[in-house]
């Protein structure tokens, strides 16, 4: 299921990666109805998971580095508004350093304000 996920979030990706002189990396997203990430969350008013929310900034992080990315944590996650079918979703990730090691700033947002913010830390290289 997870890599038909991942698969799905691939195909509503809009455009290439913008990168900024900042190190930002922005991608938007559109993820249609039948999109399988609704299904079941919820009847009748269908919301985008929290971990589709997740998943989309990984895949983002991906792209921009050309590697899959072996997540460990997700830290500080704040999710503000709901996210429907249909709405273009601007996702943007920055590199930068958390607790001595590289992690991902991450933000999700649409036309009505920032959406979700959290901080994809990878897994920790073993010793």
């Amino acid at each position: 299921m997870m890599n038909r996920l991942k698969e799905a979030i691939a195909r509503s990706a809009l455009g290439g990666i913008e990168r900024s002189e900042d190190g930002v990396c922005l991608r938007r997203y559109c993820f249609p109805a039948d999109f399988p990430g609704f299904a079941g969350h919820f009847p009748g008013h269908p919301v985008l998971p929290a971990v589709v929310q997740l998943l989309t900034a990984e895949h983002l992080v991906e792209a921009a580095q050309g590697r899959p990315l072996a997540l460990g944590a997700v830290e500080g996650a704040k999710f503000l508004r709901e996210i429907g079918p249909g709405q273009e979703v601007e996702v943007s990730v920055r590199a930068r350093l958390a607790k001595g090691r590289p992690a991902h700033d991450c933000r999700l947002s649409v036309a009505e304000g920032l959406a979700a913010s959290f901080l994809l830390l990878p897994a920790e290289e073993p010793a």
